[in-house]
C-alpha cells in the first residue's frame, strides 16, 4: 500500500473512533439511569468535587498514542437527592416541626474517566464532571420557637445494645438531645448548637437521632476535622478515600449535612428494598444488609472497626442522659 493511501486510511479510522465515541456517549446520556444520592446546594446547574469537564479528543489522542494503556469516559444519569432547610417559626411549640414545602429530587449526568493498563486492569477511576439535568427542589421544614412549660421525661427507649435496630428513634427528648451533645469535647459547639436537628430527624425519618451524632463525632472528631470545619460536613459525605477533601460536599449548613445523612441511612442502609419511608417514598435498600451498626459497616465504610468506634461514641452520649 502506498504512503499516501495510508495517511488517509489513518485518518479515516480516526474520524470514525470520534464519530463511534460521540454516539456512545449520547447514548449513555439519555439512557442509563442508576440510582444514588448527591448533594444540591441550590435549584439552579451544580457541580461536584471541583469537576472538570472531560476532554474527549485528548482521551482518543491518548488511546491512539500510548502503548498498553487506555482510557475510557462514561456518563450516567443519576438521582440527585434535595436537602432540607430549616425554618423558625414562633407559632409552633419548641420541640416541633412542620413541613412546609416538600422536596423534589432531581437528576444529574455524572461523567466518569476510567484508566486500565496492557492487562485491562482497572489502575484509577475519577469523577470528571457533574452537571445537573433537572434541579432538585429542597424541602422546608418549620421548627417551633413558641415556649411552654413540659416536664422532662426519660427516653422511651433506654436499652443501649450494639445489635439495636438504627431505623427506630432512640425516643429521648429535645432537653435530652441537648444534654447529652452539650460536651467539653465539642470545642466549636458545632453538636451543642446542632442538637435540636439530630431530634427532628427522629421525627422526620424514623431513625436514631444519637447513632447519626455518634457517626458524626467518630467522623469529624467532635467536629474538629477540616471537613468539618471548612465545609460543614460532619461526616466526610461525599469523600473518596484517595482524596477525601476535595470529594467531600460542602453544605451552607450543619443542620443541611444532618438532615441528608439521616436520609441517605434510611433510603440506602437500614430498610431492605421497597420499605416505606418518608414523604411517601420507599427504600432503595442498594446497600441494605441489616438494621444494625455491624450490618450497616459492611458497605458504609472500609474501616472494619467503625461500627465499633461509633458505637463507642453511641454509649458515651446515652450515658450522658440515663
Amino acid at each position: 500500500m502506498k504512503s499516501k493511501e495510508k495517511k488517509i486510511l489513518k485518518i479515516l479510522v480516526i474520524i470514525l473512533t470520534v464519530t463511534i465515541a460521540s454516539v456512545i456517549i449520547i447514548y449513555l446520556l439519555n439512557k442509563m439511569e442508576k440510582t444514588t444520592y448527591a448533594y444540591s446546594e441550590s435549584q439552579e446547574e451544580t457541580k461536584i468535587s471541583n469537576a472538570q469537564k472531560v476532554d474527549l479528543d485528548e482521551i482518543i489522542e491518548k488511546n491512539s498514542v500510548t502503548s498498553g494503556y487506555r482510557e475510557e469516559i462514561t456518563v450516567e444519569q443519576v438521582e440527585l437527592e434535595y436537602i432540607t432547610k430549616y425554618k423558625n417559626s414562633s407559632d409552633i411549640y419548641i420541640g416541633q416541626t412542620k413541613v412546609t414545602q416538600e422536596g423534589r429530587n432531581g437528576i444529574q449526568a455524572i461523567t466518569t474517566k476510567r484508566v486500565y493498563d496492557e492487562n485491562g486492569e482497572l489502575i484509577s477511576e475519577e469523577q470528571v464532571s457533574a452537571v445537573v439535568v433537572k434541579s432538585s427542589i429542597n424541602k422546608i421544614i418549620s421548627i417551633g420557637t413558641k415556649e411552654y412549660v413540659k416536664e422532662v421525661e426519660k427516653g422511651t427507649t433506654s436499652g443501649l445494645s450494639f445489635d439495636m435496630a438504627l431505623n427506630k428513634p432512640s425516643g429521648f427528648t429535645l432537653e435530652q438531645f441537648k444534654t447529652a451533645l452539650t460536651d467539653d469535647k465539642d470545642k466549636n459547639n458545632i453538636f451543642q448548637d446542632n442538637a435540636e436537628y439530630f431530634y427532628y430527624i427522629e421525627e422526620q425519618y424514623n431513625i436514631n437521632g444519637l447513632f447519626v451524632a455518634a457517626v458524626g463525632i467518630h467522623e469529624s472528631a467532635w467536629g474538629t476535622s477540616k471537613i468539618a470545619l471548612n465545609k460543614n460536613n460532619l461526616f466526610g459525605y461525599g469523600a473518596y478515600d484517595s482524596n477525601p477533601y476535595n470529594g467531600a460536599y460542602n453544605f451552607e449548613s450543619y443542620s443541611e449535612a444532618i438532615d441528608l445523612i439521616a436520609r441517605v441511612f434510611v433510603k440506602y442502609y437500614l430498610n431492605p428494598a421497597g420499605t416505606s419511608i418518608y414523604d411517601g417514598e420507599t427504600a432503595n435498600g442498594r446497600y441494605y444488609s441489616g438494621n444494625t451498626l455491624s450490618a450497616v459497616n459492611k458497605k458504609y465504610a472500609s474501616d472494619t472497626n467503625w461500627a465499633n468506634s461509633v458505637y463507642k461514641q453511641m454509649q458515651y452520649l446515652y450515658n450522658k442522659i440515663l
